[in-house]
């Protein structure tokens, strides 16, 4: 069921004569922001910025590293003569047992131990 075209002309909306009025755009759009330049200037400030932060950072991790060990080196006698002395009381409690546990055994030639 189709409809047969109708033998009328056909009726186009046409601008008016003369034009559309003109609008003037720029006064209601804001600025699109910085320029180009300015962003890679920014960026770059920022990157810097954040490089000497990182070189600044690691310096005071050096120093702080430096002084632990400087500090490691001076305490390093200390705690090995504490090793040392405790070593040998070991070594005294393990003389005494030994001969305690031994005072009767002699060798083949009939030495005692």
């Amino acid at each position: 069921m189709s409809l047969r075209p109708s033998t009328a002309a056909a009726i186009q909306d046409m601008p008016p004569p003369g034009g559309y009025k003109k609008l003037d755009f720029t006064r209601y759009l804001p600025d699109r922001g910085p320029k180009g330049w300015q962003l890679w200037a920014g960026a770059t400030t920022l990157i810097m910025y954040g490089y000497y932060q990182v070189g600044k950072t690691n310096q005071a991790r050096i120093q702080q590293k430096m002084q632990e060990r400087k500090v490691r080196y001076a305490l390093a006698p200390l705690m090995q003569a504490e090793a040392d002395r405790e070593y040998m009381e070991r070594e005294l409690v393990n003389l005494r047992r030994e001969a305690e546990v031994m005072k009767n055994v002699t060798d083949l030639k009939g030495n005692p131990w």
